[in-house]
C-alpha cells in the first residue's frame, strides 16, 4: 500500500503515468482486502479510512480510479462524489456498499459514479471496472496532453496574431479578414505569416483544428491537480 507521504512527488501527468487506485473504506479489514486485491494485479493504491482524510490530501493521481464505501462516518460516499465533482475531478468513482438500495444506486450514478457494487461482490467484477477506469483516464490524459500542447502553441502568438488566426479559421481571405478587423490587407498578411510560422501550420484548416483542440485544455488542470 502506498500513501501520499511515501509519494511526495506525484506521478508525471500524461497517459504514461502509473495507475493509482484510491480506496476509501472505513472498515479496516475490508480496506486491507481491497488493497491486497488491487495490488495483486499490479496497481498502486492510496488507502484512506474516511472520505474526509482523502479530501484533506492535496493531490489526486493522474491515472486511476476512486473506490469508495457508501456509508462512512463523516462524509459519505455520495458526499465524496459531490465534493470531487465540485472540484472538477475527472477521476472515475466506483461505489461499494453492503446497504444497497435502488435510490442510492440511482443517486450515485446521477452524481457521476461509473458503477455501484453491492457487497459481497466478485473480485473480478471490481477488477474489470478498475481496468475500464484506468483506460478511461488514460484516454482523458491523452486528450489533455493534446489540448495543452495546442494551447501552449497558441500562447506564443500576440493578441493581434491570435485574432487574425481566429478569423482566418472561419475561412475568410485576407481582404475579408482586413475588413472584419479594420486593418489593412498588408497588416493581415504580416500577422498571418508570423502566426503560421509560430504555430508550424500552413492552412486555415490546420488552424481551425488547433483552436478546437485547445478548447479542451481548461478542464485538464482539474484532472491533474486536486487542491
Amino acid at each position: 500500500m502506498t500513501g501520499l507521504a511515501d509519494a511526495a512527488a506525484p506521478p508525471a501527468f500524461g497517459p504514461t503515468a502509473a495507475p493509482r487506485i484510491v480506496i476509501v473504506e472505513d472498515d479496516a479489514a475490508m480496506r486491507d482486502s481491497l488493497v491486497w486485491l488491487v495490488e495483486s494485479v499490479g496497481h498502486e493504491t492510496l488507502a484512506y479510512e474516511s472520505a474526509d482524510a482523502f479530501l484533506a490530501e492535496a493531490r489526486l493521481p493522474c491515472i486511476g480510479c476512486v473506490v469508495t464505501d457508501m456509508r462512512m462516518p463523516g462524509t459519505s460516499g455520495l458526499g465524496l462524489i459531490e465534493k470531487l465533482r465540485a472540484r472538477q475531478s475527472l477521476l472515475p468513482v466506483v461505489v461499494i456498499t453492503a446497504f444497497a438500495s435502488v435510490r442510492d444506486a440511482v443517486t450515485a450514478m446521477q452524481l457521476g459514479a461509473v458503477n455501484f457494487l453491492e457487497k459481497p461482490f466478485h473480485d473480478q467484477d471490481l477488477l474489470d471496472l478498475l481496468n475500464d477506469a484506468v483506460a478511461e483516464t488514460r484516454d482523458t490524459a491523452r486528450a489533455c496532453c493534446r489540448a495543452r500542447a495546442a494551447a501552449e502553441r497558441l500562447e506564443t502568438l500576440t493578441a493581434r496574431e491570435l485574432e487574425v488566426m481566429r478569423v482566418m479559421a472561419e475561412g475568410l481571405r485576407n481582404k475579408e479578414i482586413a475588413r472584419a478587423l479594420d486593418i489593412s490587407p498588408k497588416t493581415v498578411e504580416i500577422h498571418r505569416q508570423r502566426a503560421l510560422a509560430k504555430l508550424e501550420v500552413g492552412s486555415a484548416v490546420e488552424v481551425h483544428r488547433l483552436l478546437e483542440t485547445a478548447t479542451d485544455a481548461a478542464p485538464c488542470t482539474a484532472f491533474r491537480d486536486f487542491s
